[in-house]
């Protein structure tokens, strides 16, 4: 595969399996395309640079240092990438979900144990990080200026009880962002109103009236705003991780759909090579019996022709 360069030369692009060196070299320029684009998200400038041209943008870079790839292997590296960083994530995941420690991390299993998994079986530590660091700093929003929200600091007031503890780091995160800020109710918290003993309504088990009442009192508004910011913080996680999810299944679609393609391609380039052996092969026969068949006639004719008698001169003798 070739392609005019910038220089006007002719690219020769590498083939087979990436080094360590490309691979960094190749998350280091999707880091740097990274930062260009919010950079200029953040300046008010709303176009958006084509998908092409901005891989066009990481084969050059890719070549400046010395990874030769184009940029068709380099948007199919960067998907595998992806893809493989995915799986180790939500491992990585479930198994602090279920408090199981370090001892079955990914990083502390063998290749084999690995593919028994169905987990990426050469994935370094290195790439891993760097991968996590495109990914970061794709996800955070860029605030301008000091502008901030104004219902930033009665968000971070609330009570810790309002957040749900299971949810995991990462689908917090991607909540956090593209989730409108929610509306809170014109009234403000009551914080500073003290709230009833539970121990002492408990203690005396009763069940008037006025103690009922005094008890929801305080909490009613607070219990109702924190099962509503709890409630809108499920949904937009469990709308994220469908979304993900999705995500994830058309590119492991898209990437089966490629490795048929080309076991068609070899099976058509097997038959090919298959049809021209055995059509050579009867040529090559044809030609044998065909010498064979001229050098019996040839013999043939030879043994049959009459032969001439010898002529005595008498005088000699």
């Amino acid at each position: 595969m070739a392609d005019q360069g910038k220089s006007g030369g002719v690219r020769e692009y590498r083939k087979g399996n990436w080094t360590v060196h490309e691979t960094s070299v190749l998350i280091a320029a999707k880091r740097m395309d990274e930062e260009r684009r919010m950079k200029r998200s953040g300046d008010g400038d709303g176009r958006s640079r084509p998908a092409e041209l901005r891989w066009k943008w990481v084969e050059d870079y890719c070549w400046r240092h010395g990874c030769l790839r184009s940029q068709n292997q380099c948007n199919d590296k960067w998907d595998n990438l992806m893809r493989d960083y995915k799986k180790v994530r939500e491992y990585e995941r479930r198994l602090a979900e279920r408090g199981v420690g370090e001892e079955g991390s990914y990083w502390k299993l063998e290749k084999h144990e690995r593919k028994e998994r169905n987990l990426p079986s050469n994935m370094l530590p290195e790439i891993y990080d760097a991968v996590v660091e495109v990914v970061e700093k794709r996800g955070v929003p860029r605030v301008s200026g000091g502008s901030v929200a104004p219902n930033i600091g009665l968000v971070m007031e609330m009570p810790s009880s309002s957040v749900q503890p299971s949810m995991p780091p990462l689908l917090q995160y991607h909540t956090s962002n593209p989730t409108p800020p929610l509306p809170l109710p014109p009234q403000p918290l009551p914080h500073s109103q003290p709230l009833p003993s539970v121990d002492s309504d408990t203690s005396e088990h009763s069940n008037s009236s006025a103690k009922r009442r005094r008890r929801g009192e305080g909490t009613s508004s607070s219990g109702n705003t924190s099962y509503e910011v709890g409630s809108a913080i499920s949904k937009s996680a469990s709308i994220i991780a469908e979304a993900i999810q999705a995500c994830e299944e058309k590119e492991e679609k898209r990437h089966r759909d490629l490795l048929n393609l080309q076991e068609r391609r070899l099976k058509v380039e097997e038959s090919k090579t298959e049809i021209n052996r055995e059509g050579i092969n009867g040529l090559v026969d044809a030609i044998n019996k065909l010498a064979s068949s001229i050098l019996a006639l040839v013999s043939d004719k030879n043994s049959s022709a009459p032969k001439q008698p010898t002529i005595v001169n008498k005088n000699n003798t």
